[in-house]
């Protein structure tokens, strides 16, 4: 059974087109972008300690964030108390004809939650699903499975394990993925043939409207009550394997038309290895509810699985320690630039307009799939939406257990990082310059430190000073920094791995930059599905395959262990032929523990 608005034939999903800026705006974005190259240079160049000043401005620019997130949430609790014009139905009217009345309300953040996999653990999927019974605010929750053969029912029979009322699994013929990229190609080859300028804004649009008109054929079929005391309240969608982008973008247009039914204004989305708090999803919301402009938010991120092996405990102190400053550099502009997969919120009302081109993004002429959490990011800011980093919330993710599988997770979101920071230049035309620099330290650091090690390597002579003391200052300072304000509590036994995550995290850094920006195209989800029976399959990987993956991590150890070595030789002055001998032998060792860990490993 359908609500009355599903049974109107007229009514249209809005595609909100955003905020695009003014002229001038766009000038100061550009003045501000130019100057922040000199300003990243001398900041780097012609200072004693930049590694120590870098850490300083980044905690500024988190403490910065954190204050106007706190501004935000404060904003919407007083709007909780005074009735405003509904301008999301106001919105409708600019793209569907329609004529509908803004209606006085209160504002609120009720949103539903779409969780997406494939052959994920299902004990795992189990503890993630559980932890939406007790999400505040969530009203709906929708999962989407990527598989519907044999090996894909365990998630579907968790999924009605955990809601065994009000919930129902349909199965999707096609994946909507393909109606879109199909009817969009016809809507091109139908302009061309009539003589039309191809127009891929409407071709867009009129896939878009297709999809949302099938999903909504698809309910009425199933004959389902979307809410309510008795209705749906947990959906479960499964399709033939794709990848992850393939699956989100069947949840997503689904959840456009629930949302629609249900009058809701805020999409949670997430993966089905992560376990969200009671206020994860109510603390990320208002940080964009009273905002008009904010497109999307995305909460921190903590490790669940941190006690199962050294390297998710390595993994759970990079979490702590890098990437809870990281991503707030840019985040104080309303311009941060990833929102993460595990823990992302959406204003509905801005996604119409981006699914289709998000889902058939084209780099290097081929389809990409690696990007799905960045791409979606960079088109909420090309449309001048805000996008929030709401550093002080959490959600608990899964980490890869071992060394290959975090280096292949590490490779992927870098792939991921130089297509759209790279390929897409006028997102710093329309964003403010401070996502340019932190786009410049985040791509180039990295790259300038593997010049650097190299250089050296080959040469013995230094390409940049490099100070002890300054990366001691740098651990030291936001060591106290994470300790006194960084939401995540660690335990005292965790404190143990603080400065081997530095370690752990830095020192494939530059390899994987240069790797990840040689090999952009490479595609895959990333990490491996954790069923038990394709663990197995799993283990006979390839070896070629396996050094294609990994194999730069093992030269790149050598490389680093016979710039350690030269530098001991010239400290203890010896002589050639035993400068040699001592890098050769720790090339050696160090080539054959990188090989141990990874390409060993995995087979």
């Amino acid at each position: 059974m359908m609500s009355p608005k599903e049974k109107n034939d007229d009514f249209r999903e809005p595609v909100v087109q955003g905020h695009p800026p003014s002229a001038s705006r766009l000038l100061l974005n550009i003045l501000g972008c130019l100057l922040s190259l000199p300003i990243y240079y001398f900041s780097t160049v012609h200072s004693r300690y930049p590694v120590t000043l870098d850490i300083v401005i980044t905690i500024a620019l988190t403490e910065l964030n954190r204050y106007i997130v706190e501004g935000r949430r404060q904003h919407f609790a007083r709007s909780l108390h005074t009735p405003s014009f509904d301008l999301h139905l106001d919105e409708k009217k600019e793209w569907s004809g329609l004529h509908l009345e803004a209606q006085p309300c209160l504002p609120n953040a009720d949103c539903m939650a779409a969780v997406v996999g494939w052959r994920e653990d299902p004990s795992l999927y189990a503890r993630a699903l559980q932890s939406y019974k007790s999400a505040k605010t969530c009203t709906f929750f929708l999962a989407g499975i990527d598989g519907d053969e044999a090996e894909d029912q365990d998630m579907v029979n968790v999924f009605c394990q955990v809601f065994p009322e009000n919930s129902t699994v349909i199965q999707i013929p096609e994946p909507l993925g393909e109606v879109a990229e199909r009817i969009r190609a016809k809507t091109m080859a139908l302009q061309r043939q009539n003589g039309i300028p191809v127009n891929e804004d409407e071709a867009n649009a009129i896939s878009m409207q297709a999809c949302l008109d099938l999903a909504r054929s698809i309910l009425r079929q199933h004959d389902l009550t979307i809410g309510g005391p008795k209705g749906i309240k947990h959906l479960c969608l499964k399709q033939r394997h794709m990848h992850k982008k393939g699956i989100m973008f069947t949840a997503y247009v689904f959840a456009l038309v629930i949302s629609d039914m249900l009058g809701i204004e805020y999409l949670w989305s997430s993966d089905s290895d992560t376990i969200v708090f009671p206020d994860s999803l109510e603390k990320t919301i208002n940080t964009i509810a009273s905002d008009l402009k904010a497109g999307g938010a995305s909460s921190g991120l903590v490790v669940h699985n941190n006690r199962e092996t050294a390297v998710t405990n390595l993994a759970s102190a990079v979490y702590w320690g890098e990437l809870y400053l990281t991503r707030s550099t840019p985040a104080c502009t309303g311009t941060s630039d990833c929102q993460s997969g595990p823990s992302t919120a959406f204003r509905l009302s801005a996604l119409p307009a981006i699914l289709v081109p998000w889902y058939t993004q084209i780099a290097f002429g081929k389809r990409m799939i690696v990007n799905e959490d960045r791409h979606l990011t960079t088109n909420l800011l090309l449309r001048g939406w805000n996008v929030i980093f709401a550093s002080d919330v959490l959600a608990a993710t899964d980490t890869p257990t071992t060394m290959s599988r975090w280096l292949r997770q590490q490779v992927r979101w870098a792939r991921a990082t130089h297509i759209e920071s790279l390929l897409r230049p006028k997102v710093y035309l329309v964003s403010h310059p401070l996502l340019f620099y932190g786009m410049v330290k985040r791509e180039f650091g990295p790259a300038i430190g593997a010049l650097a090690v190299m250089w050296f390597f080959f040469t013995g002579h230094q390409l940049i000073e490099i100070s002890v003391m300054d990366f001691v200052f740098r651990i030291l300072i936001s060591t106290m920094y994470n300790f006194v304000r960084n939401t995540h509590r660690l335990r005292l036994g965790d404190v143990r791995w603080i400065v081997p995550g530095v370690f752990f995290y830095y020192i494939p850094l530059p390899a994987v930059q240069i790797y990840s920006m040689l090999t952009m195209a490479a595609d895959g989800w990333g990490t491996s599905m954790r069923a038990s029976g394709d663990m197995e399959r799993a283990k006979r990987e390839g070896m070629r395959k396996a050094w294609f993956d990994l194999g730069f991590f093992v030269v790149w150890m050598g490389i680093v262990a016979g710039v350690v070595a030269k530098v001991l030789a010239i400290h203890w002055g010896l002589v050639w032929y035993e400068k040699m001998v001592c890098i050769m032998v720790s090339m050696g060792v160090a080539m054959w523990g990188g090989w141990r860990v990874t390409i060993g490993a995995s087979g």
